[in-house]
C-alpha cells in the first residue's frame, strides 16, 4: 500500500465517484454517507457501501478518494495470459477443446461407418472408391492423428505455462502473504509488549495507592486514639480541679501522688521550668557580682597608681628644693 499527499485536502475538494463508475486506481474510498472504508481494484466498477446497505439507508452514496493507493498482488492469470497469448494460440485450444468432446466422437463414429459401408457396395458400385484395406482412410486418420496430436501437444505446452505462471503467482502472494504475516505478527508484538507495561504500571499505581490509603488510615486511627487519649487526659484534668478545688475549700490537703499522670507531667514541667528559670538567674546574679568585683578591683589598682604617682612627684619636688637651697 502506497500513501500519497493532499491527505489534508476537505471532501469537497477530492475527487469523487458514483457507484456503478470505473475504478481508476487501484485503492480505498471512503463512503460519504456512513465514512465507511472499501477497497476498490483497478477496473472494476463502484458498488454500494455494504454497511449503507446493512443499515437500509435510502440515500445513495458517494466514493471519495483517499490517500491510501494500494497494489494488489493478485491478479487473474487468464487475462494476463489472454494478453500475452497469440492466435495461433487460440486456434490449437480451440481445436483441443473441440477434440474432446462427445460430438467429435460421434462425428468419426459416423464418418468410418460411411466410409466402411460405401466401399464395401452397400450404396453401389459407383460409390466404392477406397476398397478394403481402405489405404486412402488410413492414411488420412494418420495424419489427422498427427495433427491432432501435434496441436494437443501445443496446447499442453499452453496449459504447462499457464500452471507455471499459477504456481509463480501463488508463490508471490504467499511470500508477500506470509510478510504481511509477520508485520501484523511484530505490531501485535509490540501492542502485547505495551498492553503489559501498562498493566504492570497500573498494577503498581494500585499497590501504591493501596498503600497510602492504609498509611493515611493508620494515620487517622492513630490521630484518633490521641485525640481520644487527650480528651480522656483533659476530663481527668478538669475532675481533679474540681476536686482540689473542693478540698481546698474545705481546708483538707490534696494527695499529690493521687493526681491523674496528666496533672504530674504538668507539675513536673512546671517544676523543671522554674529550676531552670532559678539557675539562670543564679547565673545571673553571680556574672553580675564577678562583673562588679572586676570593676572594684579595676578602680583599686588606677586609684592606687594615682596615690604612688603623687607621692614620687612629691618626693621629686621635695629634694628639688633641698638641691636649690644648697647651691644658694
Amino acid at each position: 500500500m502506497k500513501k500519497r499527499g493532499f491527505s489534508f485536502l476537505p471532501r469537497s475538494l477530492k475527487s469523487k465517484y458514483d457507484w456503478g463508475d470505473v475504478v481508476r486506481a487501484s485503492g480505498v474510498y471512503e463512503c460519504s454517507v456512513c465514512a465507511n472504508f472499501e477497497a476498490f481494484k483497478k477496473g472494476e466498477r463502484f458498488s454500494q457501501c455494504q454497511d449503507c446497505i446493512n443499515d437500509h439507508r435510502s440515500e445513495d452514496n458517494k466514493w471519495y478518494v483517499t490517500n491510501e493507493f494500494m497494489y494488489f498482488v493478485s491478479k487473474n492469470l487468464n487475462i494476463e495470459f489472454e494478453k500475452l497469448a497469440g492466435i495461433q494460440l487460440h486456434i490449437a485450444d480451440a481445436i483441443t477443446e473441440y477434440v474432446g468432446t462427445v460430438g467429435f466422437f460421434f462425428v468419426h463414429v459416423i464418418w468410418f461407418l460411411f466410409w466402411v459401408f460405401a466401399n464395401i457396395g452397400w450404396f453401389g458400385p459407383k460409390w466404392v472408391f477406397d476398397p478394403f484395406p481402405y489405404g486412402l482412410l488410413t492414411m488420412i486418420v494418420s495424419l489427422e492423428a498427427i495433427f491432432l496430436s501435434t496441436i494437443i501437444m501445443m496446447s499442453q505446452n499452453v496449459a504447462a505455462k499457464k500452471s507455471e505462471m499459477r504456481a509463480e503467482h501463488e508463490y508471490q502472494v504467499n511470500l508477500e502473504t506470509e510478510k504481511n504475516v509477520a508485520e501484523i505478527l511484530a505490531v501485535v508484538k509490540d501492542v502485547r509488549h505495551e498492553a503489559e507495561l501498562k498493566h504492570e504500571t497500573i498494577e503498581e499505581i494500585k499497590e501504591t495507592v493501596e498503600e497510602i490509603q492504609e498509611l493515611h488510615e493508620d494515620e487517622q486511627k492513630e490521630k484518633e486514639h490521641q485525640e481520644t487519649i487527650e480528651d480522656f487526659e483533659q476530663h481527668e484534668k478538669t475532675q481533679f480541679e474540681k476536686q482540689e478545688e473542693i478540698l481546698e475549700n474545705a481546708g483538707i490537703d490534696m494527695i499529690e501522688e493521687s493526681a491523674p499522670p496528666i496533672v504530674l507531667e504538668e507539675k513536673e514541667k512546671k517544676r523543671r521550668k522554674k529550676s531552670a528559670a532559678d539557675a539562670s538567674n543564679k547565673k545571673r546574679a553571680s556574672r553580675k557580682r564577678s562583673r562588679t568585683a572586676k570593676t572594684l578591683i579595676t578602680f583599686d589598682d588606677e586609684y592606687r597608681k594615682e596615690i604612688v604617682e603623687s607621692t614620687e612627684n612629691t618626693l621629686k619636688l621635695d629634694t628639688g628644693k633641698k638641691r636649690g637651697r644648697k647651691k644658694k
